[in-house]
């Protein structure tokens, strides 16, 4: 990051580098927060809500979705929060 650029900039560049499948939730989001009040802080904020919120255990669950290639077909992990053989 060099003195010109400031985290607004930063944070455009990263929802533009977002594949579609991706932009296309934070626009759905976007889309619903407006139609349900009116207002929305716009998908670039969405998206740096959505980073700061990350909590480990739920980087760890979509980590795991992506290695095993799963598409949220209702799998869901057990109490821990972890997939295991019970659930295949």
């Amino acid at each position: 990051m060099t003195p010109e650029t400031n985290d607004a900039d930063v944070l455009e560049e990263l929802v533009g580098a977002l594949p579609p499948h991706l932009r296309e939730n934070f626009e759905e989001a976007d889309r619903y927060l407006r139609e349900t009040y009116q207002m929305s802080p716009g998908i670039s904020v969405l998206v740096r809500m959505w980073i700061a919120a990350g909590r480990p255990k739920r980087i760890a669950e979509e980590f795991e979705r992506g290695v095993m290639d799963i598409k949220h077909r209702g799998l869901t992990p057990n109490r821990e929060g972890y997939f295991d053989e019970d659930d295949f």
